[in-house]
């Protein structure tokens, strides 16, 4: 089973679905490739949602539909736990018992004391998606400007995102983790065994940078932490006993140890871009999960060549409303890869996102250039009309 919205959709996921005629249940329906897919009626659809079902969504807004509609569901009571990154880390602290973590109103974060805060620290909103609103505040000389930045975000965003996906009224502030990060999608099957089904690294251009412009993948990222994430997501299920569940998340390795960011229920990476694994190493995420099976991946390293895969999330600034902009060049940001394995234009009235760039490398020099590239030279604007009083 699965609840799609149509606001930014993978053709491959489309593709899957028809060849496993999986159940569909659409949130909207404005996609030529949606309508490709025969949904189900919400009075037919839900009440097929047991614990042994399996279930997934392609976007974080499709949670507010199991509240609606299944809200005493397992899946339901799982996902409201892990997605509210406050309760995620109180369902955690057994297992890292020294993190440092709060969590405090709006109101209350403006009002309180630098010296109770063990700095370098992140905040973030407890209901988040992508990288809005989450900042490092490195010192307490920092922290005015930071909770400036972070009140124009939450004001910025209020008509871009569901509730449901960002919620600013109550924030988390935890521990900077230092450390490579890493996200991965994968599942517990029917028995909770755990399955790896991607692995990607991000990357970052300093040490403030919260961006989710670049995630890559190659021979060398999968091997240098396959085994933590399987013993962490082994860890992670002696306290959260889930079956048949899919979950995106990311971890930082420090000093040896897989400490999670956060755990994304009930699907895989946001806005399609889990497909970098099908151009990578051949996985398809989404006939894994809904036929119980896991690649090989001693086969899977065996096959991949050195090259480096990454995919390249195209955002429009924040500060930019998406009501001022005329067009995207894309002919001209195209040109900025050396080798793009597919290119997807996206038009979503939700999302700031304006195309996902799946690309192959043979080294790190062109992921770094992209990193620091402006995007703004590919967004015209309108022209605005001054009128005067005469």
């Amino acid at each position: 089973m699965i609840i799609i919205n149509d606001q930014i959709i993978s053709p491959i996921l489309v593709k899957s679905l028809q060849e496993l005629n999986v159940p569909v249940f659409k949130q909207g329906n404005r996609s030529e490739m949606l309508k490709a897919l025969k949904g189900m009626e919400a009075e037919e659809f839900f009440p097929l949602i047991n614990e042994q079902q399996k279930l997934l969504t392609n976007s974080e807004s499709c949670l507010a539909l199991l509240e609606s509609y299944v809200p005493d569901s397992v899946q339901n009571r799982w996902a409201k736990q892990l997605k509210d990154k406050g309760a995620f880390r109180q369902i955690l602290s057994s297992m890292y018992p020294d993190y440092f973590y709060k969590v405090v109103s709006l109101d209350e974060l403006n009002k309180i004391s630098v010296k109770d805060i063990p700095f370098p620290v992140v905040i973030k909103p407890s209901k988040g998606y992508s990288s809005v609103g989450v900042y490092k505040v490195k010192s307490a000389d920092q922290w005015e400007e930071t909770l400036h930045k972070l009140n124009t975000d939450l004001l910025l965003i209020k008509n871009i995102y569901d509730k449901e996906v960002i919620n600013g009224e109550s924030i988390l502030i935890e521990k900077w983790i230092f450390g490579e990060e890493y996200a991965v999608d994968s599942y517990y099957d029917h028995d909770g065994n755990p399955v790896i089904l991607n692995i990607f690294k991000r990357l970052f251009k300093d040490e403030y940078d919260t961006s989710d412009r670049i995630y890559y993948t190659s021979k060398q990222v999968i091997n240098e932490i396959y085994d933590d994430i399987l013993t962490f997501m082994h860890n992670f299920r002696k306290i959260v006993p889930v079956k048949n569940f899919p979950i995106h998340f990311e971890v930082r390795k420090s000093n040896h140890t897989i400490i999670p960011i956060e755990m994304n229920p009930l699907r895989f990476a946001g806005a399609g871009t889990t497909d970098l694994g099908y151009y990578a190493y051949g996985c398809n995420v989404y006939k894994h999960y809904f036929q119980g099976t896991s690649p090989d991946w001693e086969e899977v390293l065996h096959n991949m060549d050195e090259s480096i895969y990454s995919f390249f999330c195209a955002e429009i600034p924040m500060d930019i409303s998406q009501n001022l902009i005329k067009s995207i060049n894309h002919q001209s940001f195209k040109k900025q890869f050396q080798q793009i394995l597919e290119y997807r234009e996206i038009q979503a009235t939700n999302d700031r996102t304006f195309a996902i760039v799946f690309f192959r490398s043979e080294t790190m020099e062109e992921l770094y250039r992209l990193l620091r590239m402006d995007l703004r030279p590919f967004i015209t604007l309108k022209e605005i009309e001054h009128s005067r009083e005469r």
